[in-house]
């Protein structure tokens, strides 16, 4: 029995000589954590943990996925559908990237609060905030890869709001494309950053943020910090040393080690986090567009939440000033953040005795969140369903059409028309048309009535319209059924008409 411990003993040696574990050991696991922390100070660990997560399940994708046009769409179909827990996979990596952003986000926030981001902690605060950005660009790159349809137009959105900066709009574009339209240079280099810069970028930076945390210690909570420490069963608080380093230590001498206590707390974090995005995946699932088209413009892109208050924000500037919004407020924003150290220099911590920054934050959070809920409200549905039919963009841009020109004064559609009491339709009933003519007749009578009908008022949609709008309304027409079928009730959805 005594020679066990013999054998730890000595692999433990071999071990401090060789790779200096003990004291690897006793500076992560074993330093004494100050006094009064929360659940608030798991933040960071449970980015790191989800962080891990991003790592393992985008390596496992990594091993079914084909970059290429041709072929990115299906092997996002094949890891989705077929292969063996790949749904699962891609889930967690799906709802585990707008985890890191909430979670960066809410740490940066949380910091910001506590102030924590003061003496002696600035080039924390400042790596922090180039972490949240890598964040970003993984989301940013990320998002390109399926090759489906909400991939692909949202990055065509953003490439072009690129070409609207002054001076270097165009080679800007242009090498963030690698080309003068999205294709296989563009995915490879979305996939190569996503893949092998972002990743070793934002290795090297959470290596050094957990190396200057350990180093610089967590921060005490502000209102315990400027009220003093206290011994055990001791009513009232010593006095303050004189220097930092001295006040410091007083709290950490009453605080209790990392291991096991705190690392408890920030596991528990981690598991619900966890949790939750396994309850996400499951219940929710992964989304999927169909398959990108280049050639239907019709279709309305929607970004993912973090950047819908960007994407907002677009619609107050002119199609020449989008930079504006897409880029310089966002870029003077980042630039605030960096600044914020040397902004806020003062010794006091407290919330409450910090209000113009307090204010700011305030401010820039509700602004976010104001243009993100406005951005969902004015924004169209990403699904429609009409009688048991899921209308494509194209559809759905046809039916708009269909309101916007006022069709229905002369025509029954869908049931309904708006011919003043006792008048009656002077157009044909154009339900169930697709059961009477082709794509190409119904495009054709709309293009040039008189050659169906020499007696036709209808007055051709060509050149009020395009041909691609006219097309749309085509395929939105051929997707109502029958009068039998509307007499029925069918599988309509009314909720999802205008």
């Amino acid at each position: 029995m005594g020679a066990q411990p013999s054998i730890r003993r000595g692999i433990r040696g071999w071990l401090d000589e060789r790779v200096a574990l003990g004291p690897f050991v006793k500076a992560i696991f074993l330093r004494h954590m100050p006094v009064g922390l929360n659940w608030w100070y798991s933040l960071g660990s449970a980015c790191l943990l989800v962080l891990g997560l991003q790592v393992v399940t985008g390596i496992l994708m990594a091993l079914s996925y084909a970059p290429t046009p041709e072929y990115a769409y299906d092997s996002v179909r094949y890891i989705t559908y077929e292969l063996p827990f790949g749904w699962f996979v891609r889930g967690l990596h799906h709802w585990g990237a707008s985890a890191m952003v909430v979670l960066v986000l809410l740490h940066l926030i949380s910091v910001f609060i506590m102030g924590a981001y003061k003496y002696p902690r600035e080039a924390v605060w400042m790596v922090g905030v180039g972490l949240f950005l890598i964040t970003l660009g993984f989301s940013l790159t990320g998002y390109l890869l399926p090759w489906d349809q909400k991939a692909y137009w949202a990055t065509t959105v953003v490439t072009n709001v690129l070409g609207t900066v002054p001076v270097v709009g165009d080679e800007l574009a242009q090498l963030v494309r690698g080309g003068t339209a999205l294709g296989i240079v563009t995915l490879t280099r979305f996939y190569a950053i996503h893949t092998m810069i972002l990743p070793l970028t934002i290795g090297i930076l959470a290596l050094a943020h957990v190396a200057l945390v350990v180093y610089h210690g967590v921060s005490v909570p502000p209102g315990l910090w400027h009220r003093g420490v206290g011994k055990p069963g001791a009513p009232a608080p010593e006095p303050a040393p004189a220097s930092y380093q001295e006040r410091y230590a007083a709290f950490k001498a009453h605080g209790p080690r990392f291991w096991p206590g705190i690392i408890a707390e920030d596991l528990r974090v981690g598991l619900v986090v966890f949790l939750i995005l396994v309850g996400l995946t499951v219940f929710v699932g992964v989304p999927l567009d169909e398959r990108a088209d280049p050639t239907d413009t019709a279709y309305i892109p929607r970004p993912e939440w973090y950047f819908m208050a960007i994407f907002e924000s677009l619609k107050f500037f002119p199609g020449y000033l989008e930079w504006v919004g897409a880029v310089l407020i966002p870029g003077l924003l980042v630039l605030l953040l960096f600044l914020v150290p040397f902004l806020s220099r003062g010794e006091e911590r407290r919330p409450f005795r910090r209000p113009l920054g307090m204010a700011t934050l305030a401010v820039i959070l509700l602004g976010l969140a104001g243009l993100t809920a406005r951005a969902y409200m004015l924004a169209p549905p990403a699904e429609v369903t009409e009688y048991g039919v899921v209308l494509t963009s194209k559809q759905l841009r046809g039916r708009q059409l269909v309101q916007q020109e006022g069709c229905r004064s002369c025509h029954v559609i869908a049931g309904e028309a708006d011919a003043k009491e006792g008048e009656q339709v002077k157009g044909p009933l154009l339900d169930g048309i697709g059961e009477r003519m082709t794509a190409a007749d119904v495009h054709l009578f709309m293009e040039r009535p008189k050659v169906f009908n020499p007696e036709a008022e209808m007055s051709p949609l060509i050149p009020l319209l395009t041909h691609e709008d006219v097309d749309a309304i085509t395929q939105y027409l051929l997707t109502l059924p029958g009068e039998a079928l509307l007499a029925k009730g069918g599988t309509d959805e009314r909720a999802a008409r205008p």
